[in-house]
C-alpha cells in the first residue's frame, strides 16, 4: 500500500468530515441570520474550542452551513477516491481553499491543504 497516498487520503478525509461537515452543522443550527463579518464561529457555545472558528464569504449561516457540508463531502470523497488521479493533490488543495471560504473551519482546510501537498508527491496513476 502506498504510504504517501494513504497519508494524503487520511488528511483529506479528516479535513472534509472534521471541517466541512462538522462546521456546517453548527452553522445551520444558528439559523437564517447574517454573520457579523467574514470570521465566524460555527459553535459559539463551545468555549473550549473558541467556538470552532471559521470564515465565510456567504452572508447567511444556513446557506454557509449547507455549502460547507457539501464541500466537506466533496473534499472527503476526493481524498478517499481520487487523490491518485493526475493533479489529485492540487485539486484537493483547491477544494480545501474553497471549503475554507465557505465555512469549513480554519484548521481543517489547512490540514486538507497539507494532504494535497502530500498528494502531489504520489506517483501518478492514470488507470482510473
Amino acid at each position: 500500500m502506498d504510504k504517501t497516498r494513504v497519508t494524503a487520503s487520511i488528511l483529506g478525509v479528516f479535513a472534509g468530515l472534521g471541517g466541512g461537515v462538522f462546521h456546517g452543522i453548527g452553522e445551520i443550527l444558528q439559523g437564517s441570520v447574517a454573520p457579523e463579518g467574514i470570521m465566524i464561529e460555527a459553535y459559539p457555545a463551545m468555549q473550549a474550542t473558541a467556538g470552532e472558528p471559521a470564515m465565510t464569504i456567504v452572508p447567511n449561516f444556513i446557506i454557509t452551513g449547507i455549502l460547507s457540508i457539501i464541500m466537506g463531502v466533496v473534499v472527503t470523497l476526493w481524498a478517499a477516491l481520487y487523490i491518485r488521479k493526475k493533479n489529485g493533490g492540487l485539486i484537493l488543495i483547491l477544494l480545501s481553499i474553497i471549503m475554507l471560504l465557505l465555512g469549513g473551519g480554519i484548521i481543517p482546510p489547512i490540514i486538507g491543504i497539507i494532504g494535497g501537498i502530500i498528494g502531489t508527491r504520489i506517483k501518478q496513476d492514470n488507470h482510473y
